[in-house]
């Protein structure tokens, strides 16, 4: 007598013995006859000692020293065994949630879950052989709540099979391999059945999924979209990512080498990061008029992956082109950890894309309106929002001003008790409101021995916002329109002396709730004309004349003077002028030693503020990744420079990067890098500017 398939799943799902949930009748089944659709129960059907909860035991990654006691192996069997189990029951669910499905697809279903059962009983057999009983641990549900809420079998494929069975392919390989080594032959024996098995389960569901997915839609667009938050691609992998059982299933290669590099958020709540390098210009005019994402600079959309580098593997990051696989694997193979990428559409309305979950945070790169006004929708999704009011307003604004900066640091120098290695105000800039007054304060500087000046507009930066006037030059020629021009558009122009710079160094600071918290100090390579060249990390001091060294490390109270100077006096002043503004976010300060006619070695503390993440606290966070005795140069090089100097595209000069110094990594278990380059942005999509960071294991070999 043949039994209905619905029948059968109602066994298996609604079953209160482990009898119902894992016997497979001998009879024929047959699916002549189907109900209407059942609703997800509430509560799963299960003898009271194997009932699920939130908080159940999960698997953390088991060291062969603990596997070695039988009774550690149990109670990973134990979670193992309710994985499959769980698997049987929401196959039976899908059996009676679709009964619309195709019939070869819920055969499909039937033999599946009798595999599952299988490997239950598998499971169930050896961890009461290591002294293990099913249910003496709690049990997890979170299997449970993320498959079966599905809607339709292609949420089933998706979810199920395309990603906790994908995953499965990497944990089941990778603990045969710990239990072979540990000398357990009959768990190894077991979890490469269950291997096999999971090759064809995932490729059953590949097969569903490709004929129920959306048309146009490469598979990984469509899975990525299927798939709704908490589960995401990353939890479709393992510890160990398994090409080739991934290719036995019938996944493209497109797919594996996209998946290989997907990173998302498994808990933590994630932070937002959005590059917008032009803020100086929406800070200048207040206003986001103009923000049109297809109109952005070319420094914002060739470096726009760079805030990857200041966030987190848990983390999010907006982007108009995705990188491709290939550079983001070999940022992987340096250990990098990279954020999740969501790409949006370039236009004059662009806003950041639509997530659909919780935010820990949102970090552009700096708070001025256009990332106001781009960020705008996931306020709202931000766990302890801000009122936007205090991300930008006249305060703010006028804390982005080089005007601002060069008072404030004439007022505390006033103020403060004089030092003889650093310079009092008469060397900061001042500020002119007409061509008249920038003559007028170039003339009263020469009067002090400084014959040279620098034009600063006060919104701008050193590539495209700043001009020298050199003994002797005339106020003539194009720099009149220029200073004209920025007089008109910004109201005022920062005048001061130029000076003989010998040491070039900034302050990478962090202002939240509770305080200003130093991050660090970071080593800068200016040209003769004060623009920025690169960024030397972990080696503040190395290849240094001495007095120069002996100038910054002279010790103060234990610590190299230049800190404590900083530390104890400079910044708890700034501090409490940013709690007054009601500041938070990133600052970089921007300062450097010079000789003074006399030929003496001076400090002046402060070149300009930044209120805003910096090329300075990408290298910072970059030299985390340093190996201890190496040291590293970040550099951003345009297409006109690499073409003028090694006549290449750049492309082709990041390769020869890579071939000149091949990536070597420490023997850690946290591997980091002894010497190798890296490029840091996607060398086939950069049009005019290409990042690289170099790790040497002295200064010497620096490509400096």
């Amino acid at each position: 007598m043949a039994i209905q398939l619905e029948d059968f799943a109602k066994q298996v799902l609604f079953g209160r013995t482990m009898e119902e949930k894992l016997s497979f009748p001998r009879e024929e089944i047959v699916d002549t006859k189907r109900g209407e659709a059942i609703k997800t129960p509430r509560t799963l059907s299960r003898p009271s000692h194997l009932v699920l909860r939130e908080n159940g035991v999960k698997a953390s990654h088991p060291s062969q020293a603990k596997l070695v006691d039988e009774k550690e192996r149990g109670r990973l069997l134990h979670f193992f065994g309710n994985h499959e189990l769980l698997a049987t029951e929401l196959m039976a669910l899908a059996i009676l949630k679709f009964p619309e499905a195709p019939t070869s697809f819920r055969r499909g279903l039937l033999e599946t879950l009798k595999d599952e059962q299988m490997h239950t009983q598998l499971y169930l057999h050896r961890m009461r052989q290591c002294g293990v009983e099913f249910g003496e641990l709690p049990l997890s549900d979170y299997f449970w709540r993320s498959v079966s809420s599905m809607e339709d079998p292609l949420d089933y494929v998706t979810r199920l099979s395309l990603t906790f069975e994908q995953a499965n392919l990497d944990y089941s390989r990778e603990y045969g391999k710990i239990f072979e080594t540990v000398g357990d032959s009959a768990t190894a024996n077991i979890l490469d059945k269950i291997y096999r098995d999971e090759i064809d389960h995932v490729g059953f569901g590949l097969k569903w999924f490709r004929r129920w997915k959306a048309e146009g839609k490469t598979d990984w667009e469509a899975f990525r979209e299927r798939l709704v938050f908490p589960l995401s691609p990353a939890r479709a992998k393992g510890n160990f990512f398994n090409r080739q059982g991934r290719s036995e299933a019938g996944l493209d290669s497109s797919f594996i080498k996209d998946l290989e590099v997907f990173s998302q958020s498994r808990g933590r709540t994630p932070f937002v990061y959005w590059f917008n390098p032009d803020a100086e210009r929406f800070a200048a005019q207040d206003s986001a008029a103009g923000f049109d994402a297809k109109a952005l600079s070319a420094v914002q959309r060739d470096l726009e992956f760079l805030p990857a580098f200041l966030s987190r593997r848990d983390d999010v990051l907006l982007m108009q082109e995705r990188p491709s696989a290939a550079f983001l694997k070999s940022l992987k193979a340096a250990g990098m950890e990279l954020p999740e990428i969501y790409c949006y559409q370039p236009n004059e309305r662009s806003k950041a894309p639509a997530l659909k979950r919780k935010l820990g945070g949102i970090r552009p790169w700096a708070w001025t309106p256009d990332s106001v006004a781009f960020l705008s929708e996931l306020f709202a999704r931000v766990t302890r929002p801000r009122k936007v009011d205090t991300l930008w307003n006249e305060r703010v604004r006028e804390l982005h001003s080089k005007a601002w900066g060069a008072r404030w640091a004439a007022a505390f120098l006033e103020e403060g008790e004089p030092c003889d290695w650093i310079v009092g105000g008469e060397v900061l800039g001042q500020t002119a409101e007409t061509l008249e007054e920038v003559t007028r304060l170039r003339e009263a500087f020469a009067e002090q021995s400084y014959p040279s000046v620098a034009l600063k507009a006060p919104f701008g930066t050193a590539a495209n916002g700043m001009r020298r006037l050199l003994a002797g030059e005339a106020v003539s020629g194009a720099l009149v329109p220029w200073i004209e021009q920025v007089l008109r558009e910004q109201g005022s122009l920062v005048v001061e002396p130029w000076l003989d710079r010998v040491y070039d160094f900034s302050i990478q600071l962090e202002m939240r709730e509770e305080g200003l918290r130093v991050l660090g100090y970071t080593r800068l390579l200016n040209n003769a004309r004060g623009q920025f060249r690169g960024i030397v990390t972990n080696g503040f001091c190395q290849g240094l004349d001495p007095e120069l060294v002996k100038f910054i490390m002279q010790r103060v109270e234990g610590r190299p003077r230049l800190y404590h100077w900083y530390e104890e006096t400079l910044l708890p002043a700034l501090e409490k002028s940013l709690l007054e503004i009601g500041f938070q976010g990133p600052m970089g300060i921007d300062a450097f030693i010079f000789r003074d006619g006399a030929g003496r070695l001076l400090l002046k503390p402060v070149v300009e503020f930044n209120p805003r993440y910096t090329m300075g606290r990408v290298a910072l966070e970059l030299g985390q990744r340093n190996a201890a005795t190496s040291v590293g140069f970040f550099e951003v090089v345009s297409k006109a420079q690499v073409k003028k100097r090694f006549g290449s595209s750049l492309a082709e000069w990041g390769e020869r990067c890579l071939e000149a110094c091949p990536l070597r990594l420490s023997e850690e278990k946290r591997p980091r890098i002894v010497e190798g380059s890296l490029l840091l942005n996607d060398p086939q999509q950069a049009r005019q500017f290409l990042a690289a960071y170099h790790v040497r294991t002295s200064l010497e070999e620096l490509p400096l």
